[in-house]
């Protein structure tokens, strides 16, 4: 692999200005004409990429999280040339990537640096000349990882997750399935790799197997000191747990958890059918310095980073275990059932996620019932979770004047912070997704007479069974949608979806847990789940009580809007200082509002903007807690739900 000179930087400078001098003619009129400019992926179709991209990639400096970058790019012809930096990712459903975190851009052609240019419309395309006769470009370039806890902050010592997306560049003209790549990557000692990817030692490398680019974006590794693989038996496809860890004991014990990761593999199976994958990788962190909990979807594969007392505290993981089934049942809605908006051939084509209430609300839905199914999670449990949800969907403000459906933009609203969650509604196709699906279950069941469930649309919808040789995806439209749930008991569907995405008011959210035989009830004391849940959280979660959520140091994390919290003027940031008279503390706030729905209102010195004051705030209700009861008289269809379905 070519690599940087290390002349002077006043030498490189510039050789650089001599090189612009000769290109930036021919540059500028490209730029004023218009049909110069970058064609979509699919432009050159018809036409074979010519060689074998390279990409060599240094992840030894850890402390700094500067990942060093060496890149070749066969030349296919002599002229202008548009080099591309990723920035849409299904993933986050979002132009999530920044150009800002590339850095040292350097091209050379047999030993010549070239002239490159950004353009300025769109700043994830550089704009190169090609002299005639070069064979290839080298490019130079490095990544500079976030230093601090940011969703893509995966380099710290002892962990490295190489995102190949944010890692290398691609010619412009081809879709992403037709350029061939051959990836390496150099870890700091100690380390192993894992991934979907097939690759062998080479060296002081790991040099992985060529494969389309497209696939290699989507090919994540995880590296860290000691990583654990177990083979989950009795799916229909092979499938491998790595458990990734920086000290030895945290792994230790991995093998107590075969039993709940072939479970989930079964009762996934179970309601989707044939898997779309040839083989499967978890991918599992168990570190506490990573963005987490949480995880991100891939075809062949699925990232999860869970806390690293998972084996020696599983119940601190009850809120979220969910997060493994989630992203295996990606694999079959999302990756290989994909939206038709979503189908792009290249990782810089904007798309839409107007079906994100299929992709991520489904998804959200059958992670619950295969939690319980699998008994990563109790059905009571569940039962409390499947309650915080309904909770938060029927007490959503923000449905006043913003749908379902138009929740589905939220990725593309690059927002920040979002203070004001339950007015503003941010990606609630995920948690109203849960209900939203419960009720189209209860319906197809009610209009079959019992014989079926959404467990047939599904198996119907997803199922690879009929997938072709080189088939990687099959894209869908609404319209498909209503079509599946019309097969498996005719009915209105089109309306029915309609009036539920796009509805403004709190009617009928709720109807799919009735028409399962149980109601949302609020008591005076938490369910088990909600406590494991507000630990998880770090909070103490009174929204249903006063409206605010507080942390362990008093500081309001949330406030409901137009809730009693919000009419007295406590925002979020505000510090609880005061509980009538005493010391702010969990115990005197909770007790205080238990005691509020018998003697009146509560009091609290508060700190907001610098400022001391006190304020009332109207805790009547005293202390409320979500919680799901039975309607007597009725049917438990949602225990029949959640029971085991594998055989």
């Amino acid at each position: 692999m070519h690599k940087i000179s290390s002349a002077p930087k006043r030498a490189l400078a510039g050789a650089m200005l001599l090189a612009w001098m000769a290109v930036a003619p021919a540059i500028a009129q490209a730029s004023r004409d218009p049909q110069s400019k970058a064609r979509p992926a699919a432009a050159k179709a018809s036409t074979t990429f010519r060689g074998l991209m390279t990409l060599d990639v240094d992840l030894t400096d850890t402390r700094r999280r500067i990942v060093t970058i060496q890149q070749r790019i066969p030349v296919q012809r002599a002229g202008e040339m548009t080099l591309l930096y990723p920035q849409w990712e299904t993933g986050s459903h979002a132009p999530s990537i920044s150009a800002h975190r590339l850095a040292g851009l350097v091209v050379e052609a047999d030993g010549r640096t070239l002239a490159w240019r950004r353009d300025p419309a769109r700043v994830h395309a550089f704009r190169v000349v090609v002299p005639a006769g070069a064979q290839a470009l080298d490019l130079s370039f490095q990544y500079l990882a976030p230093l601090s806890r940011d969703p893509s902050a995966t380099i710290v010592d002892g962990f490295v997750g190489v995102y190949w997306n944010r890692m290398l560049m691609y010619p412009s003209g081809w879709k992403a399935s037709d350029l061939p790549v051959q990836a390496a990557i150099k870890l700091p000692a100690g380390m192993v790799p894992a991934t979907a990817l097939s690759g062998a030692v080479d060296g002081d490398r790991f040099r992985f197997e060529p494969v389309s680019l497209d696939r290699l974006i989507d090919s994540p590794v995880f590296a860290s000191r000691h990583v654990v693989t177990r083979e989950i038996i009795g799916g229909a496809r092979p499938v491998r747990a790595n458990w990734l860890a920086v000290d030895a004991d945290v792994v230790r014990n991995v093998d107590r958890f075969d039993g709940k990761m072939q479970a989930v593999q079964r009762e996934t199976e179970a309601i989707f059918g044939v898997p779309p994958f040839k083989r499967y990788d978890y991918l599992i962190a168990l570190d506490d310095r990573l963005p987490g909990p949480g995880g991100i979807e891939h075809a062949d594969s699925g990232e999860v980073v869970l806390p690293a007392n998972l084996f020696s505290e599983p119940a601190e993981s009850t809120s979220f275990i969910d997060v493994i089934p989630h992203e295996l049942i990606h694999a079959w809605n999302g990756l290989w059932r994909v939206p038709v908006d979503m189908a792009v051939a290249t990782p810089n084509e904007p798309f839409t996620g107007t079906l994100l209430w299929v992709y991520e609300g489904q998804t959200e839905f059958w992670s619950r019932v295969v939690a319980a199914r699998s008994g990563l999670r109790t059905v009571e449990q569940t039962l409390g979770a499947i309650a915080l949800d309904a909770a938060i969907v029927q007490h959503r403000a923000g449905r006043q004047w913003k749908s379902l459906a138009d929740s589905a933009n939220d990725p593309l609203i690059q927002d920040g912070t979002v203070y004001w969650r339950d007015w503003q509604r941010r990606e609630d196709y995920y948690i109203e997704g849960v209900l939203f699906w419960l009720d189209i279950d209860a319906r197809l069941r009610r209009c079959s007479h019992g014989a079926r469930g959404l467990d047939d649309f599904a198996t119907r919808f997803f199922s690879a069974a009929d997938q072709k040789p080189g088939e990687r995806q099959r894209p869908y439209s609404e319209a498909d949608v209503v079509a599946t749930l019309d097969h498996v008991c005719p009915g209105p569907w089109a309306g029915t979806l309609r009036r539920k995405l796009d509805t403004h008011d709190d009617d009928g959210v709720l109807d799919g847990l009735v028409a399962h035989g149980w109601r949302l009830v609020f008591r005076e004391t938490p369910t088990d789940y909600f406590r494991l849940y507000e630990a998880s959280e770090g909070v103490l979660d009174l929204t249903w009580s006063v409206g605010m959520t507080v942390t362990k140091d008093g500081r309001v994390k949330a406030a409901t809007w137009n809730g009693p919290a919000f009419r007295a003027g406590i925002v979020p940031g505000t510090r609880l200082k005061i509980v009538n008279d005493e010391p702010y503390s969990a115990e005197r706030l909770t007790t205080a509002i238990a005691a509020a729905a018998k003697q009146g209102d509560l009091r609290l010195g508060i700190q907001v903007d610098g400022k001391q004051e006190t304020v009332t705030v109207d805790a009547s209700q005293g202390l409320r807690y979500p919680a799901l009861e039975r309607i007597e008289g009725t049917q438990d269809l949602l225990s029949t739900l959640l029971a085991p379905r594998a055989p």
